[in-house]
This record gives C-alpha cells, structure tokens and sequence, in this order.
C-alpha cells in the first residue's frame, strides 16, 4: 500500500514538472527568456505561482532545465550518429544529418537554444545553472571535434588548420543553412536541408585536403 501511493505521489510529482516545463517552452518562445515571468508560467500551467515555486526555484532553473533537456536530446542523435557509421567522413556527414534532425523535430528545443534572446548564453543566467549547460554544450561539440581529430589521424582530412577551427567552421556553417532556411530561402529553390548538410560537410573537407 504505501509503496502503490509513494509511486502516485511520484508520479504526480512528475506530471507538475512536465507540465511546468511544456508551459515555460511556449512562454520561452513567445516571449523571449527575459520577457516571460514565473507568473506568466504559473498561469500558462494553471497552477498558482506557490506551487510553481515549489517545483523550481524561479525562471532560471526551469529555463535551464529545458537547455539541459535540449543537450541531452542532442547528445544522444550524435552519438547513435556516431555509433552508426565507420569512416570520419561518414560520421561527419552523419553528425551533420544528426543536427538537421534536431532542429527539424525538436523546434521548439533548438529554437530555445538558439534563436530566442540570442541564446542561452545571452540571457543573463546564473553561473550555476550556465556552468552546467555549458558542460552539456562542451559535450556535444567534442563529439564532433573528436571525429574531425579522427579524420585528421588516418588521414582523410589534411590541414593545417587546428581541429577546432575545423569543427567551428563546420558548427557554424550548419547554423546559417538553418537561418537560411527559417528566412525562406531553400523551400522555393526546391532546396532539401538533410542533403545540403550532408554537401556542406563533404565540401568542407575536401576543400581542406589541399591545405
């Protein structure tokens, strides 16, 4: 009996957060991290502001609670990515299809990310909760970096640019096909995000082979 209603309570318990988070992403991508208010997400979850704060202790944890929930949906596309193929290349254009993925099916999370307020890195969080998101970011571009070291060690990538100059150029050219495509500009040139990834990879590194 009281293992049946320590599971409820759990399970309650759980349902609040979830419901708290879903309701902090709209409000997030409504208004923007700084113009949402903890009382905009109490009411946005129909819960009194009381309760909310029971669960989180203000808009910087729930906000960082969805960055993190974000990395680590992230996280495990690039490494199944990885997992999946041999060759470095393969696993770059994997790692660049992977990307496309998130930012295809998890919208509301990328653009949390990335777009709204600039990013979680411009909004003013405490050191605390950026620490962690950005040991969680750390972790996703190692994972590239580490397959762009491995194509430099057997060869397939020449250079004499360093790995992460290597990896940033890569990231990068990944966030402006991303921008182009929320301004419209790939849909009418007939134009499919996945493959032009996947180009952008290929043409990135043979262009470098030369040096």
């Amino acid at each position: 009996m009281k293992k049946g209603i320590a599971r409820r309570q759990q399970a309650d318990r759980q349902e609040r957060i979830d419901q708290i988070l879903a309701a902090g992403r709209r409000l997030f991508l409504e208004k923007g991290y700084l113009g949402a208010t903890v009382r905009d997400i109490a009411l946005e979850a129909e819960l009194s502001t009381g309760t909310l704060y029971f669960y989180f202790k203000g808009k910087d944890e729930i906000y960082g609670k969805i960055c993190e929930e974000a990395f680590h949906i992230l996280l495990g596309l690039f490494r199944r990515a990885v997992a999946e193929t041999v060759r470095p290349m393969e696993r770059l254009e994997a790692l660049s299809r992977a990307y496309v993925k998130f930012y295809a099916e998890y919208p509301d999370y990328f653009d949390i990310l990335s777009f709204r307020d600039m990013g979680f890195k411009k909004v003013g969080l405490s050191a605390a909760h950026l620490e962690r998101i950005d040991r969680l970011s750390g972790q996703v571009i190692a994972i590239l970096n580490d397959v762009v070291e491995e194509g430099m060690r057997s060869g397939d990538i020449h250079s004499r640019c360093s790995s992460m100059e290597l990896t940033i150029t890569l990231w990068a050219g990944l966030e402006g096909l991303f921008s182009l495509d929320k301004r419209g500009y790939l849909k009418p040139s007939g134009l499919d995000l996945h493959r032009m990834a996947s180009l952008q990879a290929r043409t990135l590194f043979k262009g470098v082979k030369a040096g």
